[in-house]
């Protein structure tokens, strides 16, 4: 039988034990704040042994700071790290050779931009943007210049002065990573070809030895897809972007419309 980082059964009474993946930003909270029902659905799922993990952009500092009550393990920088009980078990950072022509091609374009390694972040760019992309982060967290010394480095948000600006940004990177806006802010977060979610979560559910038709995934955004379609069952939050709710499954109510509780009932996980 293969080993797997799980100690006992990968089962619960008689059922085999599921593996939940949240998105944060748009599916399971807005800024910090997760609704009262998210909060309860995500409990029961715990209490009936169950394993939640938070999948996001976010790095690994953030999460857990503000997110760790609410998961067993962690999947940040689009996909590109992994972890659970607090070890690595996916560790895939963005290569050096990468990393140098994603800079040229953001210096040629004038972007602001913040390069994340597990704990900080680094901007260059405009400094009338410094202030816009710190917004998306705790007090603190993005520091200026870019500083080569301090990776590896997993993933990247840009920021821009307007939509001619962002769409010029994104025409530059299009053959190397997926844009994903943050509505109508003025920043976007980047997910690097060559690993992404949807790789995290296959590792992830291997590694504890969860079967894939057990593994259910929620998201709302771009860099939601290649989680969506590798989970077993992909559910889309009602506010969710088009081309996310194409790849879903089934489509939830809104994430202030209970969204995360009525998907967990709609599957029996609660």
């Amino acid at each position: 039988m293969k080993e797997t980082l799980l100690s006992e059964r990968n089962k619960r009474g008689n059922r085999e034990r599921h593996l939940v993946f949240f998105d944060i930003d748009g599916t399971l909270a807005i800024g910090k704040d997760v609704p009262a029902s998210a909060r309860k659905g995500i409990a029961s799922l715990r209490e009936n042994g169950d394993l939640v993990f938070i999948c996001t952009g976010r790095n690994h500092e953030y999460v857990k700071k503000n997110f760790s009550e609410y998961a067993d393990g962690f999947i940040c920088s689009n996909g590109r790290i992994a972890y659970y009980e607090e070890k690595v078990i996916y560790d895939e950072p963005i290569d050096e050779e990468t990393l140098n022509i994603l800079l040229s091609l953001l210096r040629k374009v004038d972007a602001g931009f913040v390069f994340h390694n597990r704990n900080e972040g680094f901007y260059e760019g405009p400094k009338e943007l410094f202030e816009t992309i710190c917004e998306t982060g705790d007090s603190g967290y993005v520091k200026k210049g870019m500083d080569l010394n301090k990776g590896p480095f997993y993933t990247f948000d840009v920021c821009f002065h307007d939509e001619g600006h962002r769409e010029r940004i994104k025409e530059a990177l299009k053959d190397l990573c997926i844009m994903n806006p943050h509505g109508d802010s003025p920043h976007a977060d980047m997910s690097v070809k060559g690993a992404d979610k949807g790789d995290a979560l296959r590792t992830v559910a291997d590694r504890l030895g969860v079967r894939i038709e057990d593994t259910y995934a929620f998201g709302d955004g771009l860099n939601d897809i290649s989680m969506l379609k590798a989970a077993g069952h992909a559910i889309a939050m009602g506010n969710g972007q088009m081309e996310t709710k194409r790849v879903a499954e089934y489509v939830s109510d809104d994430i202030l419309k209970d969204g995360v509780y009525k998907g967990l009932k709609h599957y029996s996980l609660i």
